[in-house]
This record gives C-alpha cells, structure tokens and sequence, in this order.
C-alpha cells in the first residue's frame, strides 16, 4: 500500500478525512496530534506556516519512509464561490516573498490555482489567488522530505468578499471536508507521478 501523509491545521478538517480513511489516533505520539492506519498517517499541526512546517517536519521523523505529502484544508478566495476545491499550483510566502512552483498530476480531479499564506487570516483579498496560512510553511518542510511530484496542496474555498472569514465555523469546515473526500481519496491515490518535461 502506498504511504500518504496528511497535514492539517485544524481537528475540524482532520475529522472527515480520519473517518474516511479509518485513521486512529496513535496515543504514542508526543508533540502532535497524529492518526494511522496502515500506510497513511495525519498530523494536526495547528494554524500557522511555522506549525505546519514543524508538524511535517516532526511526522517525516516519525515516519520516514518515501510518502505522497499532502496539505488539505480551507483558504479564502477573491471571487471564487465558498465550496470550490483548488489544487495549488504555486505557493508565495506573503511575509518573506518566497515563492514554490507545485508540480501538478498531469490529470487532476479538480480546478488549480495560486495560492498565498499570510501571517494572518486575509481580509483584502487583493489578488486572483487562495489566501491561506499553513501552506508555505508545510511545502518548505515536505520539500525536504520527498520530491516536489508527490507534494500536493488541495484547499477548499471557506470564505471570499461575500462572505467573511469571521463566519468560518467548525461546522462549515467539517461540511467543506467532507464534500471534496472523493477529490482527496483520488489525490491520495495519485501517487504524485511527475508531469514529462516541456517539449517532451
């Protein structure tokens, strides 16, 4: 069975995903909230890009076997509709400018777009682009644990202009979880094959 790793902030998004997949708590675990079974494992990390960093890097020393890596959670949008589910395909550090190009399935089940991880929840929604807080600092952790083809980041549209972040609740996270676990559980099944190259 391939490995998965899971990364998420929060227990709301984890829920669907451990109940899909049958993933118990393993309550061994110091230092993070980690789910297993068999092959796959997810860490609940916390809000922020330097807990999510830390919570990959903590479950690649747990686990270090090769693994698809995988960030699944909720993020703002400029204009696209609460409920729509993005594939990143390029991720900028709005605090330090630095920026990740993702490498994409070469099919993916659903639409893609940029995605930007701010110190705090996005209120301007100023550009064409996911507005997140954790994904920046969980693909500079998973870049050190696996190729950039098996790192994927799927985020789901939770709030825009329309309707603000501060009527995000656990209820519609776990709501948005569980609408998209058919795109998750084929990303999961992916297992990140590279796109060919340019011209190839």
């Amino acid at each position: 069975m391939p490995q998965i790793r899971f990364v998420v902030a929060l227990p709301s998004e984890a829920k669907p995903i451990n109940h899909h997949f049958g993933l118990v708590r393993d309550n061994n675990a110091l230092g993070f909230s980690l789910y297993r079974n068999r092959g796959m494992a997810l860490v609940i990390s916390g809000v922020g890009a330097e807990r999510s960093g830390q919570a990959t890097a903590w479950l690649r020393q747990q686990l270090p076997e090769p693994a698809l890596w995988i960030n699944a959670g909720i993020a703002g949008h400029a204009h696209l509709p609460v409920g729509q589910g993005l594939l990143a395909s390029r991720i900028t550090d709005k605090t330090s400018g630095r920026a990740w190009h993702t490498h994409l399935p070469a099919a993916p089940p659903c639409a893609t777009g940029p995605l930007i991880t701010c110190a705090e929840p996005e209120t301007e929604y100023a550009e064409s682009a996911l507005y997140d807080m954790e994904a920046a600092g969980f693909f500079a952790a998973a870049s050190a644990a696996a190729p950039v083809h098996r790192i994927l980041c799927f985020k789901i549209v939770s709030d825009n202009p329309q309707s603000p972040v501060h009527g995000v609740n656990r209820e519609l996270i776990t709501r948005l979880m569980t609408a998209h676990l058919a795109v998750i559980e084929r990303l999961a099944g992916s297992i990140g094959k590279p796109l060919p190259e340019a011209g190839a």
